[in-house]
C-alpha cells in the first residue's frame, strides 16, 4: 500500500513510438543508465580515480541516450487485452492486476465517472481471489476493493482488525469513506498529515474495560457499565471540553451520558444524561448542541477524552445539560 520513495517502472509500457505493449520481463537487457544519480553528491576532500571514471561512464551515457524516446504508460485497454491473451508467469498476475486497477482509478479520479466498468468488475472480483489476508497491507486492500465494489459490509468486515499503527490512519480513512458509502477512489493523505486519524482510529478500536477481571468490591464507585467509547466532543474553550457517550438501550431508545475533562481522576464520571426515542435523534441532539464526534472531527483534543471505569456521578450540582439549561431542543 504504500509507494515508494522514488518511482519504479511498471510492469507492463507502451512503445513511445508503436504504442504497443512492452512486458519488462520478456526483454532482453543490452543496457542501462541511473537517471537518477547521486554519484559524488556525498563526496568530501578528493575524489578517488575509481569515482572519477565512474563519473565520466555515467555521464557519457546519459548524453548517449538523451534523445531516446520514454516509455509511456499503457492504456486500462492495453493492460487488460494483455492479461487475457498472454500467457505470464503466474506470479505476475496481481500486479498486472493492480497496475489495471490503478490505471482505471486515474481515470475515474480525472473523468469524475462514478460507477465501474464491467472490466473493473471483472478485475476486482479476480482479485479478491489472489489476494489473501495474511498481512495488514492485504487485510486494506481487500477493504478497499469491497469498497469500490460497493460491498460496504464485507469492507467494513476487513477493517474490524487491530491494524499495525503505520497502517491506523489508512484503516481509519477507509472507514470513514465505508461509512459515506463512498465508493470513488480516493488519495490517502500524506504521512505528515496521518496524525489525527491514527488517533480516530485508536479511538475506534477502543476496547471497553472488562470489569469481570477485578473484584467489584475494591472499585469504589461502583462500576458503571457503557458498552461502547465512540466518544463525542464539545470544545468549550482552551483546554475544556465536555464529553459524551450514546448508549442504545434494549427497546432501542438511547440515553446520552455527559463528562467533563478528567483533570487527572483515575476515572471517569458521568455528571449528566439525556433520554431519547432513538440513536439517530440521540445523534442529531448533540449535533444541534455544538457535538461532534470525535473520530470525523480531528483536533488536538484528540487523546483527551475520558479514559478508565466510568462512575456514577450524576448530582444535582451537575446536571448541566438536563437542569441547568445548557441543552436547546431545537
Amino acid at each position: 500500500m504504500s509507494a515508494p520513495m522514488l518511482p519504479t517502472t511498471p510492469l507492463l509500457v507502451a512503445c513511445p513510438h508503436c504504442k504497443s505493449t512492452i512486458f519488462w520481463p520478456l526483454m532482453e537487457e543490452v543496457d542501462s543508465y541511473d537517471t537518477y544519480d547521486t554519484t559524488g553528491f556525498f563526496d568530501v576532500g578528493l575524489i578517488s580515480p575509481e569515482n572519477l571514471a565512474l563519473r565520466a561512464e555515467k555521464k557519457a551515457k546519459k548524453l548517449k541516450y538523451k534523445d531516446v524516446a520514454r516509455y509511456e504508460q499503457a492504456s486500462p485497454e492495453q493492460i487488460a487485452e494483455f492479461i487475457q491473451e498472454t500467457r505470464f508467469d503466474s506470479s505476475y498476475e496481481l500486479p498486472l492486476r493492480l497496475l489495471f486497477w490503478q490505471r482505471c482509478n486515474d481515470e475515474r479520479l480525472k473523468g469524475g465517472r462514478a460507477g465501474l466498468k464491467f472490466d473493473d468488475q471483472q478485475n476486482l472480483q479476480k482479485m479478491l481471489l489472489l489476494v489473501d489476508q495474511s498481512t495488514d497491507s492485504h487485510r486494506l486492500l481487500r477493504a478497499e476493493i469491497f469498497r469500490q465494489l460497493e460491498q460496504f459490509d464485507e469492507a467494513r468486515f476487513m477493517l474490524d482488525y487491530n491494524f499495525d499503527e503505520e497502517m491506523a490512519a489508512r484503516a481509519e480513512q477507509l472507514m470513514l469513506a465505508i461509512e459515506r458509502k463512498a465508493s470513488l477512489p480516493f488519495q490517502f493523505v500524506g504521512r505528515d498529515d496521518e496524525y489525527d486519524y491514527e488517533t480516530a482510529w485508536l479511538a475506534r478500536r477502543y476496547a471497553p474495560e472488562d470489569p469481570t477481571r477485578f473484584n467489584f468490591a475494591e472499585l469504589t464507585p461502583p462500576v458503571f457499565k457503557i458498552g461502547n467509547r465512540d466518544w463525542w466532543v464539545k470544545v468549550i474553550g482552551m483546554l475544556c471540553h465536555n464529553w459524551a457517550l450514546i448508549e442504545r438501550n434494549d427497546d432501542d431508545t438511547a440515553t446520552v451520558y455527559f463528562f467533563q475533562d478528567q483533570g487527572g481522576k483515575e476515572r471517569p464520571a458521568i455528571i449528566d444524561s439525556l433520554s431519547f426515542a432513538g440513536v439517530r435523534e440521540a445523534r442529531q441532539g448533540l449535533k444541534e448542541n455544538g457535538f461532534e464526534l470525535l473520530k470525523t472531527y480531528p483536533g488536538p483534543w484528540m487523546g483527551c477524552e475520558p479514559k478508565g471505569f466510568i462512575y456514577d456521578d450524576r448530582g444535582t450540582d451537575h446536571l448541566i445539560y438536563s437542569n441547568l439549561g445548557y441543552w436547546s431542543n431545537k
